[in-house]
């Protein structure tokens, strides 16, 4: 055998023999045993002046049991297909073109290593549809297996992302939902007084889009409440007493309030309430008048519950989806970090 173990072609005569012409023999094929089923039976053979051979100890590999290893075999191929200048294939081609859904056993590398051969042998043809990724579904039942698989497996995904998604936002709805009513129990029980309404506007703002135009009303109230402070003449409390009208001894406090969604008193209430009115009976804080609430004791706007309700209806028909699994796409998830799962 010569340096080069790939190389099996005796190139020199016998010594004192007249070379001969001779009809070139028809090369063994790779898959000489008939007892062993071929992914390859079938297809069509070429003689070859050069012939490749090698074997599974040629590599430096003890146990075939992963893509890794495959890639022994396919770098080895490449490289000779690169030195006759011909196009190169990769893991995805030899695992289709040999049926092999998982490398992981020696005999799976012999497939390999065959098919490796047969193609630097010119024994076996490029299937070009399996290069570029053509298939149907009743020629390739294993591909169509393959694919449902892999659109299964990022549809958990997309439902897992999805999932994340909503749920913080949900969270953080919850959260902002709790921080508003905790505020508004703490306000229940905070005393009342006069406020001086020293402005009140509002207003519609009109919105058009491709569904047609809507009105919001809007609206806005200036007002002033005047207050006794503790350290003032006459105060009989250790705290703020505000309303009435404005003295030597108050302190003014001004506010100005903003209709909104989120807003403790809807717009309805404010254009029900203010509209042509000169005071309006407001509760205050009365460590600090700075603080004040337009609509006097334990309120509560239903729409505060809209970004509560929706997200949680989404969660729950994400969770009871039968196609899609959210615990499989974190599993997946988690597998492509790792590299386990194949992408």
């Amino acid at each position: 055998m010569s340096d080069n173990f790939w190389d099996t072609v005796d190139t020199e005569p016998e010594v004192g023999t007249k070379p001969q012409s001779v009809t070139p023999a028809t090369p063994e094929p790779v898959f000489a045993s008939n007892d062993v089923e071929s992914p390859f039976v079938g297809q069509r053979q070429s003689e070859s002046i050069e012939k490749y051979d090698a074997s599974l100890a040629d590599f430096p590999v003890a146990v075939w049991d992963s893509k890794n290893d495959a890639n022994e075999i396919i770098s080895w191929f490449n490289g000779e297909r690169f030195k006759q200048g011909k196009e190169t294939l990769d893991f995805q081609y030899f695992r289709r073109a040999t049926n092999i859904s998982e490398f992981n056993s020696r005999h799976d590398a012999q497939t390999f290593l065959d098919l490796a051969l047969g193609i630097l042998n010119e024994e076996i043809p490029i299937d070009r549809e399996i290069q570029y990724g053509g298939w149907m579904q009743d020629a390739n039942p294993q591909w169509m297996e393959e694919y449902e698989e892999s659109a299964g497996m990022w549809a958990n995904i997309a439902a897992a992302v999805g999932f994340t998604f909503v749920l913080v936002f949900f969270m953080v709805a919850t959260t902002l939902v709790s921080i508003a009513l905790i505020h508004e129990s703490e306000r229940q029980d905070w005393p009342t007084g006069e406020a001086q309404v020293v402005e009140f506007e509002e207003w519609v703002e009109t919105s058009c889009g491709d569904d047609g135009c809507s009105d919001t009303q809007y609206a806005k109230a200036t007002f002033q409440l005047h207050c006794l402070s503790p350290s003032s003449e006459g105060a009989v409390s250790s705290e703020y007493v505000c309303g009435g009208d404005e003295t030597e001894n108050t302190v003014m406090f001004e506010h100005e309030y903003n209709s909104g969604f989120f807003e403790h008193a809807p717009v309805a209430y404010m254009m029900e309430q203010l509209t042509g009115a000169e005071t309006h009976t407001v509760a205050y804080n009365p460590v600090n008048p700075s603080e004040v609430d337009l609509r006097p004791g334990f309120q509560i706007n239903w729409e505060w519950f809209v970004p509560v309700v929706i997200p949680l209806f989404i969660l729950l028909v994400i969770t009871k989806a039968e196609n899609v699994s959210v615990k499989s796409g974190y599993a997946s998830l988690v597998g492509i970090m790792k590299g386990e799962v194949e992408v």
